[in-house]
């Protein structure tokens, strides 16, 4: 699979939260990752997913990314996870 993104927006990502779009690519590895289709942020031209998982860089994070083609993954923007998304992942975990 193939990571991309705008290099303007990984750069203020990185500046804002701490969190850079290349070290991230190993949270799609996470089996307890959680993964959800954004509906509130999606349009007809471009749909956006979710993932809340582990990365061995940062721990936690949130990830939003869109899939432009069958081999690619889009990232638009990446923080570590809040503590309702760690409540939330825990959860996953605990049920699996």
């Amino acid at each position: 699979m193939k990571f991309s993104w705008d290099e303007a927006k990984r750069e203020r990502v990185l500046i804002e939260h701490k969190v850079d779009f290349a070290k991230i690519g190993d949270v799609f590895e996470d089996p307890f990752a959680i993964e959800d289709l954004d509906e509130l942020h999606s349009t007809a031209d471009e749909i956006r997913f979710t993932i809340i998982g582990l990365t061995r860089e940062y721990g936690l994070i949130f990830l939003a990314f869109t899939e432009p083609q069958e081999t690619e993954l889009r990232f638009i923007t990446a923080r570590k996870a809040e503590p309702w998304m760690t409540t939330l992942y825990d959860e996953g975990r605990s049920k699996r």
